[in-house]
């Protein structure tokens, strides 16, 4: 990824945020990278701009603080924010590719775990791990929660559950996950129909005091999850500070769902826009329901199906939407236990393509006419 990052350098033109053919600092420094560096020079604002409508502008509420303050602990170095955070954001793309090799081989096998590192990491948006960006931070915290508590080692999960939620928006749909797999675990207890195994084949019922330190994580993860929201309404004294500036970047709407029928007429026109829409969802069930997914255990299939569900009802899909993607790493390990292995090499290599058309087209600016953002 970095390879085809300074490849495609010398073709990206002159930016908002550096002129043409920038040098590797300059060129990781594009995007929401400067929101992150913003928050590091400036800190959170304690009162939110509107315009004349009410609408709150875009400001740093929407981004999470972890990032922005592990690179501040490297600024004894004297290395700018930006080598800083790359830095930071490597090292966790390291460790999340080592925790869910760790997580799932065990279920996949160790051959077929590391195709599936190599599947996951030459995604198309994967030069993003790299980046400052909090995806790596997410990515290898979500994993370690969820893999800390399919092990049963519910107190190591804590600080995992706790962290991540102050990575990036992602304590919502780990809740979601979390809550649904121990109202799982309920119904194998009790009900007979239940017990079967057909859902998650494989996985093996949890005893009580399992059950309950799930539950105990359940209502961890939403008191996390509520956290920045009510930070941002101390410090700023709007109660719908953090929400009025996650929709900053949209309408100003929170209806769920409605982003994505808005969105899929935009995409290919009003009357192409609910046929997408279905197979968006089509797509979306099959997926979930694919057999190799499930054989993956409940940790990895409740979160996988909670990550979908909370992309589906809050989030507007503009061309982000690839990246936005990168947390349902656990599908390439569902890839990688199904295919052969002339299907993985030709998976990897396309994965290795998108990164080009992504980097080229999305990173860089290359396309004016499309505006595709990241």
């Amino acid at each position: 990824s970095l390879i085809i990052l300074r490849l495609s350098a010398p073709d990206t033109p002159r930016t908002i945020w550096a002129p043409p053919s920038p040098t590797w600092l300059e060129h990781i420094s594009f995007w929401d990278s400067g929101w992150y560096n913003r928050i590091d020079q400036q800190g959170y604002p304690s009162a939110l701009a509107a315009d004349a409508d009410g609408h709150v502008d875009q400001n740093a509420w929407a981004f999470m603080p972890l990032l922005p303050a592990l690179a501040r602990v490297l600024g004894w170095t004297g290395w700018s924010f930006y080598v800083c955070a790359a830095l930071v954001a490597t090292a966790a793309s390291a460790g999340a590719a080592v925790v869910m090799d760790r997580w799932l081989a065990p279920t996949v096998g160790e051959r077929a775990s590391l195709w599936a590192v190599a599947l996951a990491w030459s995604s198309p948006c994967a030069a993003v791990l790299q980046m400052p960006y909090a995806e790596s931070l997410s990515l290898l915290l979500t994993a370690a929660a969820l893999a800390l508590a399919g092990r049963g080692r519910f107190a190591l999960a804590v600080p995992a559950i706790a962290l991540a939620a102050f990575s990036r928006p992602i304590g919502l749909p780990l809740t979601m996950a979390l809550g649904a797999w121990w109202l799982w675990e309920v119904a194998r207890d009790r009900l007979p129909a239940a017990r079967n195994g057909r859902l998650l084949p494989g996985s093996h019922p949890l005893d009580r005091r399992e059950r309950e330190g799930l539950l105990g994580l359940t209502v961890f993860s939403a008191a996390c999850t509520l956290a920045w929201p009510m930070l941002a309404w101390l410090v700023t004294g709007r109660p719908d500070a953090y929400t009025a500036t996650e929709t900053a970047w949209r309408d100003g709407s929170l209806m769920p769902f409605a982003p994505w029928w808005d969105r899929s007429e935009w995409w290919v026109g009003v009357h192409l826009g609910w046929l997408l829409l279905a197979g968006i969802l089509v797509a979306a069930i099959a997926g979930l329901s694919a057999p190799s997914l499930r054989r993956l255990g409940p940790g990895a299939w409740f979160w996988c199906t909670a990550y979908v569900v909370y992309l589906l009802a809050f989030f507007d899909p503009t061309t982000s939407v690839f990246r936005i993607l990168l947390p349902l790493a656990p599908v390439a390990w569902a890839l990688a236990a199904s295919l052969s292995l002339r299907r993985r090499i030709l998976l990897l290599t396309t994965c290795v393509v998108g990164q080009l058309f992504w980097i080229g087209w999305v990173w860089d600016l290359s396309v004016r006419v499309t505006q595709w953002v990241p």
